[in-house]
């Protein structure tokens, strides 16, 4: 049997379906057919049809001559507003200060333009070595470089020019230095080289100068009161150059003005030859040979010796040599009076102030005294130099202790007498008067 309370269940469940079929027919709508995730409450829509969002409100502007607190504000950036963007993506025609950092192409940084690279320098002056074998000059460079100090020497900073013979010049019995062990240069060999080792940097500027210029040498062999050996470069009619040495040899130059890293080097016909003593320079000429037998004289002679000797040992002195026929010219020399002669062609140069005769440092007008007191004015004419009545014509005979001029007179006068003859003497008088003269006159040299 149905209980009441069973029924009245029964008809409220039947009478509330029938009432919202009802509600449902009268107001025209049709819910149609359900689909997963829809529900009768959800408004219809079109598959093709984006998801509904509101439109976003509008964000105040400020009038653009708007104040505040007398201040003028300037108006707002422009805002692009992106419907399918939230309120963080509001883009604006100004960068962000600090953009963020959604990605890993936000961390890269900003290419930053470089300024172009300068032009590479020139390239620099070549090297000692291949300077040298470019100009021709391997021999020359195999026998500086036979020998470590004189290597070293020329790659320092005092030398500055370099005077060097070319392979076609290069003397026959020094390529053999190409085969010497180290330190095995002969010291002949090395004054050559040192000679060849110019202090300053010379270009041919200043080897041209008239009448020539005087090179300062590394060879510190010199008897100068101070100072190193020189060379002097002369200047023929032609205009070429040549350099004067030792026994007045002379080599020409043949190219000019190479650079190289330390300076300059000029090619030269032959290396330059070391000075030698007076003696030894007047014998190796073809015309002063007469000059040198007096000297020989003096040397053989006890009482006059010490005059040749001091001739070779005194610093800083010029030498006038007469050629042979000037001798043959005046005569007969008396024994007595060698010194005498000598000494008027002699003059030493007193301390630093007065300069060695060399022909560059003589000038027009000069008056040089000699050892035997005697004055030689010195006189420029067209060119040509003249010693009191002489022509010098040979010049710049590089000794060791200064220079020798080659001249055409005799500057001293010859006596005509045998000084401290006695009339009726015998032979051996008149050899110890001879003696006795001698013996002065040195005493007026020295």
């Amino acid at each position: 049997m149905v209980s009441m309370w069973t029924l009245r269940l029964v008809l409220g469940i039947l009478v509330g379906g029938i009432t919202s079929s009802v509600g449902i027919e009268l107001s025209g709508h049709h819910p149609g057919p359900w689909t997963p995730g829809s529900s009768p409450e959800s408004p219809p829509t079109e598959p093709h049809e984006p998801p509904y969002r509101p439109p976003f409100p509008a964000l105040p502007q400020s009038k653009p001559h708007e104040t505040t607190n007398n201040y003028p504000v300037p108006p707002p950036p422009a805002v692009t507003y992106h419907p399918t963007e939230s309120y963080h993506h509001v883009k604006t025609s100004e960068p962000e200060a600090h953009p963020p950092y959604h990605h890993a192409e936000s961390h890269k940084p900003h290419p930053t333009l470089l300024p172009p690279l300068p032009p590479p320098p020139p390239p620099g002056p070549p090297s000692l070595d291949d300077a040298l074998i470019n100009a021709g000059c391997a021999k020359f460079l195999d026998f500086i470089k036979s020998d470590n100090d004189t290597w070293a020497l020329y790659n320092s900073a005092r030398v500055r020019t370099i005077f060097a013979p070319d392979d076609s010049s290069f003397d026959s019995n020094t390529t053999a230095a190409r085969r010497l062990r180290r330190r095995d240069l002969t010291p002949a060999q090395q004054q050559a080289a040192d000679l060849s080792a110019d202090t300053a940097l010379t270009d041919m500027s200043k080897l041209r100068l008239v009448p020539g210029a005087i090179v300062q040498t590394n060879d510190d062999s010199a008897n100068l009161g101070g100072g190193t050996q020189v060379v002097v470069s002369e200047i023929s009619d032609s205009g070429d150059v040549s350099i004067s040495s030792g026994l007045g040899n002379r080599v020409s130059i043949k190219a000019s003005d190479i650079t190289y890293a330390g300076g300059l080097i000029q090619v030269t016909s032959g290396l330059f030859t070391p000075p030698q003593l007076l003696s030894l320079t007047a014998l190796a000429g073809n015309d002063t040979t007469i000059f040198s037998s007096l000297l020989s004289s003096l040397r053989n002679n006890n009482l006059t010796r010490r005059q040749a000797d001091t001739l070779d040992s005194t610093p800083r002195i010029t030498v006038f040599i007469p050629t042979d026929a000037a001798f043959r010219s005046v005569g007969a020399i008396p024994g007595n009076a060698i010194a005498q002669v000598i000494a008027g062609h002699v003059v030493v140069s007193s301390g630093t102030t007065e300069p060695v005769g060399y022909l560059p440092a003589l000038t027009n007008g000069q008056v040089l005294t000699t050892k035997g007191g005697g004055q030689l004015a010195i006189r420029v004419t067209d060119g040509t130099f003249y010693v009191g009545p002489a022509r010098i014509e040979k010049p710049n005979l590089i000794l060791p202790n200064g220079v020798a001029h080659v001249v055409d007179k005799v500057l001293s006068p010859i006596p005509i007498a045998t000084a401290g003859a006695v009339p009726g003497a015998s032979a051996g008088a008149h050899r110890h008067a001879f003696l006795v003269a001698g013996a002065v006159a040195a005493a007026m040299v020295i």
